[in-house]
């Protein structure tokens, strides 16, 4: 480092400064200002270089500020113009929706059907499919079938099964820590679910949930508690008081499974039709015969 240069700071020199930063050439503002702290011999011009650069970097920090001020402010218009476009073709899908339920239900002219649409305890529905999907969606929610979970729990008894289901707890969010919707932190949708409980044996427990809590995923023993993750859903078991050692020792051994349910079947074909044996006739009139014949 040589402090060559004796000549002052002019104004001249500053306005041109003023000019760069305005041009946005920050490279040759700075530059220049290190430049003069490097060269110049007065301490009047070194203090001025110093001053200089730090009005710049404050002037050029206000101006980033404010650029990712206006960038946001420019993503929030957006955003709230995509949702009310989201909200605008929902609505207008929603219109046809109704549109097309009402032609159905209209065309109907079974009496039957058209009865059978109300319901006396949740009210009516525009078509017959309607409330059964309403009432498939309560059935998928509250009656436990259709997803099963079988524990190898090693505990030597039968225990009582408490079941919590709850969403983006953390080490579970999509995106990584802390990036699930606002005010989930930590996990939300806490839900407590009823289970049907079997008990195969003293080591093993059968536990049987609503297909609305059907997940993938491993079942894994740890910290008290067995989980099953899958994505940012979590199922809880808790079984009570627990020996880990034996518990651990399951890890591996569980099974999960959604089940297979056919509908019942009326007046049920059989596979094979047997030959009759000993085939008899017997004549009653001349347009009647009795058959008579052993299996």
């Amino acid at each position: 480092m040589t402090y060559r240069d004796d000549t002052p700071i002019t104004d001249e020199d500053k306005r041109k400064l003023q000019r760069d930063v305005s041009a946005g050439e920050i490279d040759i503002v700075a530059q220049t200002v290190a430049t003069w702290l490097r060269e110049k011999m007065h301490g009047k011009d070194v203090r001025e270089s110093l001053a200089q650069w730090i009005i710049y970097t404050t002037r050029i920090a206000q101006y980033l500020i404010n650029d990712e001020q206006e960038f946001k402010r420019a993503m929030n218009d957006l955003k709230l113009e995509l949702i009310n476009r989201q909200g605008q073709v929902e609505g207008r899908q929603t219109d046809l929706e109704n549109q097309f339920l009402q032609v159905i239900a209209n065309a109907t002219v079974d009496s039957e059907v058209i009865l059978a649409r109300n319901s006396k305890r949740y009210g009516s529905y525009i078509t017959l499919d309607n409330r059964l999907e309403h009432i498939e969606s309560l059935l998928a929610s509250y009656v436990p079938a259709g997803f099963t979970i079988t524990l190898k729990h090693n505990q030597n008894r039968n225990p009582r099964v408490n079941i919590l289901y709850y969403e983006y707890a953390i080490g579970t969010e999509t995106g990584g820590f802390g990036t699930g919707p606002s005010g989930s932190f930590g996990g939300t949708n806490f839900t407590s679910v009823a289970p049907q409980i079997e008990y195969q044996d003293l080591n093993t427990v059968v536990i049987h949930l609503p297909t609305a809590y059907a997940m993938r995923g491993v079942v894994e023993y740890k910290y008290g508690y067995w989980y099953l993750i899958d994505g940012y859903k979590t199922l809880r078991f808790d079984l009570g008081e627990v020996d880990d050692r034996r518990a651990l020792a399951g890890n591996g051994q569980h099974q999960i499974s959604s089940d297979s349910v056919a509908p019942p079947q009326t007046d049920q074909q059989p596979t094979t039709v047997i030959a009759p044996r000993n085939l008899r006739a017997t004549r009653i009139n001349d347009e009647t015969e009795k058959l008579d014949w052993e299996n």
